[in-house]
């Protein structure tokens, strides 16, 4: 069995401001996803949205190797705990390890996409982070490299799914005005999410599903509030989706924010005409991939 061969070393840098959505904090990330040493940083854990970490499955962890997508980094440990763009050529999370004394260990791990948006470099800070991410079976892998260190990765060929679908879904007729509960969803969304589950179920019968939930908002607001209320209102799809029968191991749910807008209108127009022309951009994607038993 192939495992996960991660480069890591210890990187000194300058601390450089994180904006509110970005879609780089590196420099100079070249097209088949690699970058140089001195070209490499890590943002300041005070500037993630998701400040506290996450303690990840460590199985999930080591199933992570060149080649790997967005998607599938959803599916393995959730969304990036920056507030970075879904366009970024990097993402960057906070994890959580248990230490033989019972303290926690945190740890910072990037991930390097090539242009495709294929991840292909891995790395961790501290570097000792990587022991504690292997499975049960592998052997931890430290590499100490020179200033410019080699780059490993493995090369891996990712079955692709016999079928891949996108469905958006409108937040205003999923949702009242402002609102993300179940109790505040629209009777009309309410029918399109049963339609949606039905689809589901027909999928679940031909092989296994992976389906990835985002909410997304206009940028009008708080980019925190906008934050919280996309991936709130995603997380309360997927609930009603498991309670249609979907298999909840097979859905993540997270909220992407103003940060991928469809459409771009005029800053100058009334307010009414701008909340009216910025709809398509209120909504929830519902990506589907099927692969065949």
């Amino acid at each position: 069995m192939n495992y996960t061969k991660l480069l890591t070393f210890s990187i000194i840098a300058s601390s450089i401001a994180l904006t509110a959505c970005t879609n780089t904090v590196s420099r100079n990330i070249t097209a088949d996803g690699k970058v140089k040493a001195s070209d490499l940083v890590f943002p300041e854990i005070k500037k993630a949205w998701q400040k506290e970490g996450i303690f990840p499955n460590t199985e999930n962890l080591s199933k992570i190797k060149a080649g790997v997508t967005k998607d599938d980094l959803y599916q393995l440990v959730g969304r990036p705990h920056f507030s970075e763009r879904q366009k970024a050529h990097e993402w960057d999370y906070i994890f959580k390890f248990y230490q033989e004394d019972n303290s926690i260990k945190i740890c910072q791990y990037k991930v390097i996409f090539d242009k495709n948006y294929r991840g292909q470099e891995f790395y961790w800070l501290p570097e000792d982070c990587a022991k504690y991410a292997q499975s049960p079976t592998q052997t931890p892998m430290v590499i100490h490299a020179p200033a410019e260190p080699a780059v490993i990765t493995q090369p891996v060929v990712t079955p692709a799914p016999a079928i891949h679908e996108k469905i958006n879904l409108s937040a205003d007729a999923l949702f009242a005005f402002d609102k993300w509960q179940l109790e505040d969803m629209k009777q009309a969304g309410k029918l399109e999410l049963d339609e949606l589950a039905e689809k589901l179920k027909n999928y679940q019968e031909q092989g296994e599903i992976r389906v990835m939930i985002t909410g997304h908002t206009d940028y009008l607001g708080e980019d925190m509030y906008n934050l919280n209320l996309s991936q709130l209102r995603a997380q309360t799809v997927r609930q009603y989706l498991i309670a249609q029968g979907i298999d909840a191991s097979t859905m993540i749910a997270s909220g992407a924010g103003e940060g991928s807008p469809v459409k771009q209108c005029a800053d100058n127009l009334p307010r009414n005409q701008l909340i009216d022309c910025l709809q398509p951009n209120r909504r929830v994607e519902v990506a589907v991939a099927v692969y065949k038993h």
